[in-house]
């Protein structure tokens, strides 16, 4: 419902701009307008319905605002709209497929190059891959403890750097599980103070299919995380 909401902003900003001049963007509500406008018109242009007929929607447009005679009945508008949301739907689902199936598939043929390549590089049983490097001798890291740690990160597939406190900020001090994806709570508990390891999560064991924040779902990614302290309190 919410791309039906920003298709018919759209054509409010289609309406608006149909004599093909500029406007002047006068104060913040012009420039919030505008930018409402160009958003939900590529969002248009990138779906399902970028091959509506711009001169009936913009005509539907002008005359809902007027209040004219509609072409369509109530129930027959009610009964399209349903099957418009259906439409949407299903190609939301088709798109999420489609990038879980070649994750997947980039996932797999990543990790069997990584093997292959680095005979350093183990499987842990939850199903992530790591690198030592470099082993620490003190006190192993367990679940609930406070852990002392820096990190740098890295979408997998592209290795474009992510996030790091190197250089950055701080160190973390945290607890192994709160809040912690699987992944990372699986890896850190391999760990020794003063190791140095190399995880490499899939999409599952990182942020899984949702995402986080910025971060888009289904992305792998890689962790190195330097292990200072571990304690219990």
């Amino acid at each position: 419902m919410k791309k039906i909401l920003l298709i018919v902003a759209a054509g409010l900003s289609l309406a608006a701009c149909s004599n093909h001049k500029t406007p002047a963007l006068e104060d913040a509500t012009d420039t919030f307008s505008w930018i409402l406008g160009r958003n939900t018109v590529e969002g248009i242009n990138a779906g399902p319905f970028k091959d509506i007929d711009h001169d009936v929607f913009m005509r539907a447009i002008e005359a809902t605002f007027n209040g004219d005679p509609q072409p369509i009945d109530d129930s027959t508008y009610h009964a399209a709209l349903q099957q418009l949301t259906r439409v949407l739907q299903m190609q939301m689902q088709r798109q999420t497929a489609d990038r879980q199936t070649t994750v997947d598939q980039q996932q797999e043929e990543y990790f069997k190059k990584l093997v292959a390549e680095n005979p350093n590089v183990k499987k842990h049983p939850s199903g992530f891959y790591y690198e030592v490097l470099k082993e620490g001798k003190g006190k192993k890291a367990f679940y609930a403890a406070h852990v002392y740690f820096d990190y740098r990160s890295f979408t997998m597939l592209d290795g474009k750097p992510y996030d790091q406190t190197y250089g950055k900020r701080d160190p973390i001090n945290h607890v192994i599980g709160e809040p912690m994806f699987k992944g990372l709570i699986d890896g850190m508990m391999l760990m020794n103070e003063g190791s140095i390891y190399r995880f490499y999560f899939p999409y599952q064991l990182a942020f899984g299919q949702q995402g986080s924040g910025d971060i888009p779902g289904y992305t792998p990614f890689i962790y190195e995380v330097e292990l200072h302290s571990v304690s219990s309190i």
